[in-house]
């Protein structure tokens, strides 16, 4: 029998339990986060593949290796254009083909698609993309925070992608967007998101840490824990889930130091959740050690990691911590997003059909 770390031996046992189980990645990001790029031309060959150039489109192929994290932004003075590059080959194929490819070979179900939008307008044009690109039941929408409208209009812009492109969620990256929490201007824009995502009931997915090398400076951080709790989450009577645990970008140390705030907010606010999207392995660890794990929710950071690499990642160290790994998995991957979505779709008449759960 193989050993438990080797991906076929992991990929086996997940499939058997998502045999019986709708095992869903919360954290997939349709196009490039930095670029805001959703101009893409469909394949004349496959349905659902959509593409930047004329280069082959090869599905996704499992390797040898779980630690290697993907594209992640980290710091150096050449980070942030090798990550441009990087990022750009990556997106160079999307659309529902690539995505549902992705969650074939994993043995997942369902992805939640989370856009980011940097500039005003971005959010607009995504949303009509999305809407052509990623029409698959397996793939649930949801749409960017709207950069340049006022807190008055954000209610106003969520409600009409809610009713015109179902939308389940929205992504508030606060590092990309140049929200800080410690600004009364853009606080009063993320409680006013809160404030509509809850008269709507739409889950809130917002970026939880460091986002290194990337311009201003001064907004790198705005998502570390000690900002974001300056935020009332219970603005939204919603799920509000903060992406990485709170930890994307930081060291192993500031990991450590940060989760005792998180679950902190969490003793705080009875609706918040954490994704455990594109953590390194002893982050992880530390993450299904300390927080409680009715609280957590497995997300990728696809395609900037590839989703079996970031599954396995989870499961390969799920499987060292936990003593019942098979019930924490369920838990997890499982329940916990399922709790999400069954606390928004009652109040939203066309998330009730089968295919939407």
């Amino acid at each position: 029998m193989p050993e438990p770390f080797e991906p076929g031996f992991l990929l086996d046992w997940v499939r058997d339990l998502g045999s019986s189980e709708t095992l869903y990645d919360f954290h997939v990001h349709p196009f490039d986060v930095l670029t805001g790029d959703s101009n893409y031309l469909p394949s004349q060959a496959s349905l659902g593949l959509y593409s930047k150039s004329s280069s082959t489109y090869h599905p996704p192929s499992l390797g040898t290796g779980l630690e290697s994290s993907g594209n992640r932004l980290s710091a150096g003075a050449n980070s942030l254009s090798a990550f441009l590059l990087a990022s750009r080959i990556t997106y160079t194929h999307t659309g529902a083909k690539v995505i549902t490819d992705h969650l074939d070979l994993a043995g997942l179900a369902k992805a939640l698609l989370l856009p980011v939008a940097r500039t005003p307008g971005i959010a607009e044009n995504m949303l009509d993309a999305s809407d052509q690109m990623f029409q698959d039941d397996r793939l649930l929408h949801g749409c960017a925070f709207p950069v340049g409208k006022s807190p008055d209009d954000i209610l106003e812009f969520l409600r009409s992608a809610q009713e015109k492109r179902k939308i389940f969620a929205v992504k508030l990256h606060l590092n990309l967007v140049g929200l800080n929490p410690l600004d009364d201007k853009s606080r009063e824009l993320i409680e006013a998101t809160l404030v509509a995502a809850g008269s709507l009931n739409l889950i809130v997915v917002v970026h939880g840490g460091r986002t290194p090398s990337i311009e201003p400076v001064d907004s790198r951080e705005n998502g570390i824990l000690p900002r974001l709790v300056r935020i009332n989450w219970s603005l939204s009577s919603s799920p509000v889930i903060l992406a990485h645990a709170g930890c994307y970008g930081l060291t192993e140390e500031e990991a450590i130091s940060n989760l005792p705030i998180l679950n902190d907010l969490f003793d705080k606010y009875h609706n918040l959740m954490a994704d455990t999207s594109n953590l390194e392995s002893n982050a992880l660890k530390h993450v299904l050690e300390k927080v409680d794990r009715n609280r957590l929710i497995f997300g990728s950071d696809a395609l900037y990691i590839p989703i079996w690499k970031a599954w396995l990642r989870f499961v390969n160290v799920l499987r060292q911590v936990s003593s019942k790994p098979e019930d924490d998995l369920v838990r997890i991957a499982s329940l916990n997003p399922r709790r999400c979505l069954d606390s928004i779709r009652m109040a939203n008449p066309f998330l009730l059909t089968p295919s939407n759960t």
